[in-house]
């Protein structure tokens, strides 16, 4: 299968409580308060040159509602333009639809598809094509519910169940990466890359513009995408300088 050689880059807005965060490890008690205003921290990576945004309500991750619908509705009317992934306690069709409804692009979708694959059965083709699926690993296995617990799956068994329902894209990050700054799991990312079919937004770890580089080099493997979080937050890595390699 042919692959782009261009990736798309991501800057992360995580929202608890209203307010613009990170979590070390996706652990809800190690949270670190960067921003009162997420529609602020919208403004600066658009005024950076991005073109996309990641969306991750973390309330809703953790309790399977939409806590921060109102917030990311907000971002969305404010920048009409670009484009918007969300995830984060999405798991019925009818908040995918509340979603799509309001302009948003792609809609990530983790622990609802690990508990139930068949749920994806359920889902009409036409509005398939805007879900993402979310595959967070941590301590080798499928991690759901906000990372705090584990699936059955192993990760080749679950991507082929996801090739069969013609997922178009999937989200992988290494949870215990995630927020850490110590890098990012390339070895992971290349095992995922030789049997998946599907291309791979890559997320957890990035912390600093080689990473960046490194993925753009594997992009005609099937890297589609990069999620960067905690390295803009700590001004590691500088988001323009991103979109430049990401572009090349």
């Amino acid at each position: 299968m042919g692959w782009s050689n261009m990736i798309k880059i991501f800057p992360a807005i995580d929202i608890k409580d209203g307010k613009c965060v990170r979590l070390a490890k996706g652990n809800y008690d190690e949270v670190t308060h960067y921003y009162d205003d997420p529609i602020k921290v919208a403004n600066n990576w658009i005024s950076e040159g991005s073109s996309n945004l990641h969306i991750v309500d973390l309330d809703g991750a953790k309790s399977g509602a939409t806590i921060n619908y109102n917030v990311i509705t907000k971002i969305r009317k404010t920048y009409p333009k670009v484009f918007i992934q969300v995830g984060g306690g999405i798991r019925t069709i009818e908040t995918i639809n509340e979603y799509i409804n309001i302009g948003i692009n792609k809609i990530v979708i983790g622990t609802k598809v690990v508990s139930d694959p068949s749920f994806l059965e359920e889902i009409n083709e036409d509005l398939k094509s805007k879900i993402i699926v979310d595959i967070a690993i941590k301590n080798s296995k499928l991690a759901i519910h906000g990372w705090n617990s584990s699936s059955k799956y192993t990760i080749e068994n679950y991507i082929k169940i996801l090739e069969d329902h013609n997922i178009s894209e999937i989200v992988y990050t290494d949870v215990n990466k995630d927020g850490m700054l110590n890098g990012m799991n390339f070895e992971e990312i290349n095992n995922i890359l030789s049997f998946s079919n599907i291309p791979v937004i890559a997320s957890g770890g990035v912390t600093s513009i080689n990473d960046i580089k490194k993925l753009n080099e594997i992009s005609k493997k099937g890297v589609s995408g990069v999620i960067i979080g905690k390295a803009l937050y700590e001004e590691r890595v500088k988001l323009s300088d991103a979109i430049k390699i990401g572009s090349t």
